[in-house]
């Protein structure tokens, strides 16, 4: 039987053992120091890794010197469809690197948060902003400390989520997707790369404490994720397998993956296991639904509601409900009226759109 890392320590044993491990890459750099991977690479192996991933030479030319830690499984911000003027969250923001990209893209009117747990990536994250600044003319990035099981973040504020081989470590996935729903507005997105699992790992990979800090021990299978995700509430749900990445990983002979080939069947590879995954998934935005026959007056709340949502710049999905069994389960007796996500803010009016966006507001 294979033992997950979850259950082999208590959550917080968990949680700790990864702070530690990305406290001493902070401070010492990565003990793997020749090798590359997805969690600590030297920084010329740092720079081939992103690059085969897919970052461009623009990317990586805009960042500050040593953000880029080498902590990267896949390309979020290339996925995400960020515009200027989003608000973007980044889970596990290490040293900045994903965030710093990211606020090139949301531009001036936008912000690029970057939450992690670990102080001192914060603190090497804390100083490139200044050259951040200088480089790009923006102040729109911050880092703020927390746990992506418990982001400190407000509910509804984010436009897009973005999270670079970060939720495999993190002893309570169900919680962090939870989260992301909680803190994205209607509408919102998410955009991450992760390692998953194909198949449960072996023994003797599953309880390896530099496999977890390495992020293949805590890995979920991809099955899992797909269920976690939609446990959620999100939508639009889209699961990307790229093992390439981990083909090339094995093939730049990092020490880690070495180390776990040996606890492998003869014959096996890590690719047979473990993959790189991306996760595209949507918010369900507002759901308007005018109650009515059909009549005159239903079709003009129906406009009013529609400008009011495009107006405020809300993701909405609006149905038209004419059966009259269904109207009646609403507890409605006169049409038309206005349901705002379940619950009946309008009955018998035709509000102006001004109106209808104090309702939706």
């Amino acid at each position: 039987m294979t033992i997950r890392m979850e259950n082999y320590m208590d959550k917080e044993s968990v949680r700790q053992k990864v702070r530690e491990g990305y406290t001493q890459i902070a401070v010492l750099g990565n003990p793997r120091r020749e090798g590359v991977s997805c969690c600590g690479s030297s920084p010329a192996a740092a720079e081939e890794l992103v690059r085969h991933i897919g970052y461009s030479s623009d990317d990586l030319a805009a960042l500050p010197e040593g953000a880029n830690m080498g902590l990267s499984c896949g390309n979020p911000t290339a996925i995400a469809s960020l515009k200027p003027g989003d608000v973007v969250l980044d889970l596990g923001a290490g040293g900045g690197f994903d965030v710093f990209i990211a606020g090139r893209k949301v531009g001036a009117t936008g912000r690029a948060i970057g939450v992690d747990m670990t102080p001192e990536m914060l603190m090497k994250a804390r100083r490139n902003c200044a050259a951040y600044t200088r480089q790009t003319g923006f102040d729109n990035v911050e880092f703020r400390l927390g746990e992506i099981e418990h982001l400190p973040v407000a509910d509804a504020s984010v436009d897009a989520i973005i999270s670079n081989c970060v939720i495999n470590l993190s002893p309570d996935k169900p919680q962090v997707w939870r989260e992301m729903a909680r803190v994205l507005k209607p509408g919102g997105r998410v955009a991450v790369s992760d390692l998953a699992l194909f198949q449960p790992l072996p023994d003797g990979v599953a309880t390896m404490a530099a496999a977890l800090i390495g992020c293949v021990a805590g890995a979920a299978l991809v099955a899992e994720t797909e269920r976690m995700v939609r446990a959620a509430g999100f939508t639009d749900i889209t699961l990307t397998t790229k093992p390439d990445y981990i083909n090339a990983v094995t093939d730049l002979d990092d020490p880690l993956y070495q180390q776990i080939i040996e606890q492998l069947p003869v014959g096996a590879k890590v690719a047979d296991y473990v993959t790189s995954l991306e996760v595209k998934a949507r918010k369900p935005g507002k759901r308007l639904q005018i109650l009515g026959p059909g009549c005159a007056r239903c079709t003009t709340l129906a406009a009013n509601t529609e400008a009011a949502a495009k107006e405020l710049g809300l993701a909405y999905e609006l149905e038209k409900v004419t059966d009259l069994q269904q109207i009646m389960a609403f507890g409605v007796m006169t049409t038309p009226a206005l349901v705002v996500n379940g619950v009946v803010k309008v009955v018998g009016k035709v509000l102006s759109p001004d109106e209808i966006k104090k309702v939706l507001q």
